[in-house]
């Protein structure tokens, strides 16, 4: 059987996203941490993010996201 070009690439495509979900959890976790920084930010001063990735059952992956800061900002409120 011949495969087109157009399935080689699908089926490379599919390999590497399947197998980089699958085998680097590590790449999810700064992509995580870099997102709730930029969240974290808005609303602390000086936050320091940290995330870890854990292996759970049934190939499952628990993810530990935990913030610090100094001091929460103040959060203004609308006039009514």
């Amino acid at each position: 059987m011949k495969f087109t070009i157009a399935q080689i690439g699908e089926n490379r495509l599919k390999k590497v996203l399947i197998e980089d979900k699958q085998n680097n959890p590590e790449k999810m976790c700064e992509v995580l941490k870099s997102d709730i920084y930029n969240v974290a930010k808005c609303y602390m001063e000086q936050p320091v993010v940290t995330v870890e990735a854990k292996q759970g059952e049934n190939d499952e992956i628990n993810f530990d996201i935990v913030i610090k800061s100094n001091r929460i900002k103040a959060i203004g409120v609308l006039a009514q």
